[in-house]
């Protein structure tokens, strides 16, 4: 296998890529949302979920996919930085995610990073909405930062099926979160030169389970990294994935696809 990250941008005329997580309706993405998406698609990344964590931007991401839902999906959910909102937003949350567009309920989760101090709160939210996806028979996207076992003890708890998105916890952990049947997914993360975690869960965990994203805007991989991130940069990640894993690119590229493809058919 070629050592350098070219490689994996030149092999995009043999396979297709996923973006199983991309901000692409956030105000970073305004100027030149149409020169975002003609850069995926030169990328070959044919595949893009479209998150979502506000009404606007669900409203609008809903009608573009409607377009082509070949090769776009939504998914949307309140974040957890919204709890306070949650409420008055609640309504309309609930009708969003009933659209046949809407593919998962997500972002969603725990975050005790930045605030720490309403952790019950959060809690009750992720419970909340995980029992809305339940009822309308989506999966969801996880967002776990800080906050791993209490989730994991949400999820086992509550079964249903998801993503563990942009996973930072440790390998152990991430086995035991594809044993509930959650797939995880890395991004740019896993360029950086100090990632060992991430290429541990990486090599670790069950291909079958693994999801490749960006979390675009943020955490562009190597070699871009510091710029703004974009679905188009998904080769490097996927190609740092089968340096990883001692497969080819198109393989690991293949394998992704045929994991995302599957979870966008699990119901609960």
């Amino acid at each position: 296998m070629r050592s350098s990250a070219g490689s994996a941008l030149e092999s995009k005329q043999m396979t297709a890529y996923v973006d199983s997580h991309a901000h692409i309706f956030s105000e970073e993405f305004q100027d030149d949302f149409d020169a975002v998406i003609q850069r995926a698609k030169d990328a070959h990344v044919e595949q893009i979920m479209i998150m979502c964590t506000k009404e606007h931007e669900a409203e609008q991401a809903i009608a573009f996919a409607r377009k082509d839902p070949e090769h776009y999906r939504v998914a949307y959910g309140i974040f957890m930085d919204d709890v306070d909102q949650a409420d008055a937003r609640y309504a309309r949350f609930e009708e969003l995610i009933r659209d046949p567009m809407v593919a998962a309920v997500g972002e969603i989760g725990l975050d005790y990073y930045w605030v720490k101090d309403n952790k019950e709160a959060q809690k009750a939210l992720f419970v909340r909405q995980i029992e809305s996806a339940r009822q309308v028979h989506k999966p969801i996207l996880v967002h776990a930062r800080d906050a791993m076992q209490d989730c994991f003890d949400i999820l086992k708890e509550h079964r249903i099926p998801g993503v563990m998105h942009c996973y930072s916890g440790s390998a152990e952990m991430a086995v035991e979160f594809t044993k509930l049947g959650y797939y995880i997914a890395l991004g740019g993360a896993l360029t950086f030169k100090n990632s060992r975690h991430a290429k541990e869960v990486c090599q670790a965990v069950d291909p079958a389970y693994l999801l490749s994203e960006t979390d675009c805007p943020y955490m562009a991989p190597e070699p871009v990294r510091g710029t703004r991130n974009e679905p188009c940069n998904i080769p490097y990640i996927v190609y740092k994935m089968a340096e990883l894993r001692d497969c080819s690119v198109n393989d690991m590229a293949d394998q992704i696809m045929a994991n995302y493809r599957r979870y966008l058919k699990e119901t609960v």
